[in-house]
């Protein structure tokens, strides 16, 4: 498990350097056109570094080669996740027939789970929420506050990227969306290793097997 951590710290130091330079503005761009530059980077760091590490996570899952009767449910939806989309619309009895077959041939071998990362390229508190509960991660243990100021750096994100000038970006609010960001990436790196550690991953986890 340390390996998987360490791989993930690896991979992602880089982004530390990136926001000390957000930060100086060593250039010294105009101000206020320089924050507005800012936001866009800041969020592709944190939606960077959540997929980032929650692809490492999944390679390592992957690798294991759990089987269906021992994974936790939500793990399963998420490895079956494509098989389901042929449940939309109409289906004749036939298709329903074959659905059922390829499902249980499925259950009988060891999964694999996608590494595509769905952030819906807008990762804020709930689909954030909506990876926690995929992973069995602990959502409740990230800062409201942090989240909140994500919220508006998705938001602000959104509205630079859609041409619109309405919002007054200055330093202090760079500050406070870095400061979200790092905040929340310590806690997701403690929730994913809390989730290895325990191995989460499984339908009885360590934890509850000791108690």
């Amino acid at each position: 498990m340390t390996n998987v951590l360490e791989e993930i710290v690896e991979s992602n130091k880089w982004r530390e350097n990136e926001f000390t330079k957000f930060k100086l503005n060593s250039e010294n761009v105009d101000s206020e056109l320089w924050c507005r530059m800012c936001v866009p980077m800041i969020y592709a760091h944190w939606e960077g570094f959540v997929v980032s590490a929650l692809k490492i996570v999944i390679t390592h899952l992957n690798t294991l080669e759990l089987i269906s009767e021992n994974t936790s449910t939500n793990l399963l939806v998420l490895a079956f996740s494509e098989k389901y989309k042929t449940l939309s619309g109409k289906q004749s009895f036939g298709q329903r027939v074959s659905f059922t077959n390829e499902f249980k041939s499925l259950l009988k071998d060891s999964i694999k789970i996608t590494t595509k990362i769905n952030t819906k390229s807008n990762l804020n508190k709930a689909v954030l929420e909506e990876l926690c509960a995929t992973f069995n991660f602990n959502f409740q243990s990230f800062n409201s506050d942090f989240l909140q100021h994500i919220d508006r750096l998705v938001n602000i994100r959104n509205s630079i990227a859609h041409g619109e000038n309405s919002f007054v970006i200055n330093q202090e609010n760079i500050e406070n969306y870095i400061t979200a960001v790092r905040h929340s990436i310590d806690t997701l790196s403690t929730e994913i290793k809390d989730f290895l550690d325990n191995q989460k991953y499984l339908l009885v986890s360590a934890s509850e097997a000791e108690s």
